[in-house]
């Protein structure tokens, strides 16, 4: 009977050993591709100012197969039946309003598209060439018709976004290298605005001085800025109804001690006012209870939307 029961457990180990052994064997050793960031290609001379951007996640294609979203920088398994090329394609991601929690790919950048030849056990780097800067605007993709309306990027004549009566502080120029924003790798950067709260100085809000028809029907509205900021800055619209202006906060952006670059989606807040005619985009800041003087540096502010 011992014997017996010995003689089937020694089957059944062998048995075991022998699926896992198959298992092993099938298993294919994946390939894996390296992503390390996307940023907008240079435009120098672009009306809107520099091409600053800040691209925090990419959504992953591989011979049309999702493969997700992945924080960057970010390194992947691929998994195929058979080497060699495929077509890769990343979508741009952004936190929208700020938010790392809160992000989406941005409906307004071109995505990158390219083939690569992927082998098993070999990482491969995309975008090829270990450029990151791939992006553009997309003028002719799904809407088309897009509009990168440049709000103030400081370095033409007069100003664009004014003070609004309820500020009791508006920009002053910086060109001090120490402050002003850094433009990317082959464009120039003379200006960034710069306000100034302290004592007697206590609100700054500035708005655009045009109005512009905005898209409503859950359309997508959004702002961009780069900005460095001590205390709070936040961006919204002044929406313009028969008979009543509302004004209206979209998004609160955190005090940083190095330049930012933010994606605000007015899309709420838009859309949220059917009967409205037009709009002026706004920012503003309160100063902090702090005893400080406080500093807010803001520069490439750009409305973009699809008519």
């Amino acid at each position: 009977m011992q014997e017996s029961f010995t003689r089937i457990w020694l089957w059944g180990l062998a048995l075991v050993g022998l699926i896992t052994s198959c298992d092993q064997e099938s298993v294919e050793e994946p390939a894996f591709l390296r992503i390390p960031a996307l940023a907008m290609a240079p435009e120098p001379g672009a009306v809107w100012g520099n091409t600053s951007s800040k691209v925090t996640t990419a959504w992953v294609e591989v011979d049309g197969v999702n493969l997700g979203a992945h924080h960057l920088p970010t390194t992947l398994p691929i998994l195929m039946d058979q080497e060699g090329p495929k077509e890769i394609r990343l979508y741009a991601g952004i936190n929208i309003n700020g938010i790392a929690s809160f992000r989406g790919i941005y409906p307004f950048y071109t995505d990158y598209s390219t083939t690569a030849t992927l082998k098993r056990g070999v990482t491969t780097t995309v975008p090829l060439g270990n450029n990151p800067r791939v992006l553009s605007y997309d003028f002719v993709g799904v809407g088309g018709n897009l509009v990168v309306e440049p709000l103030e990027n400081f370095e033409s004549v007069g100003r664009r976004m004014v003070a609004s009566v309820q500020s009791d502080t508006s920009w002053i120029l910086t060109s001090d290298p120490a402050l002003r924003f850094p433009a990317p790798a082959s464009e120039t950067n003379v200006y960034s605005g710069m306000a100034i709260l302290d004592t007697g100085l206590s609100r700054f809000e500035v708005q655009s001085m045009d109005r512009y028809v905005l898209p409503k029907f859950s359309a997508n509205v959004y702002v961009e800025l780069d900005y460095l900021c001590s205390v709070p800055l936040s961006v919204g619209v002044i929406a313009y109804r028969p008979g009543q202006i509302l004004q209206m906060p979209t998004a609160t952006l955190n005090p940083t001690k190095t330049w930012n670059h933010a994606y605000i989606n007015l899309v709420t807040e838009v859309s949220g006012v059917p009967d409205a005619t037009d709009f002026r985009i706004f920012l503003g800041s309160l100063k902090a209870g702090n005893g400080k003087l406080d500093t807010i540096l803001v520069d490439n502010i750009r409305l973009l939307y699809r008519p």
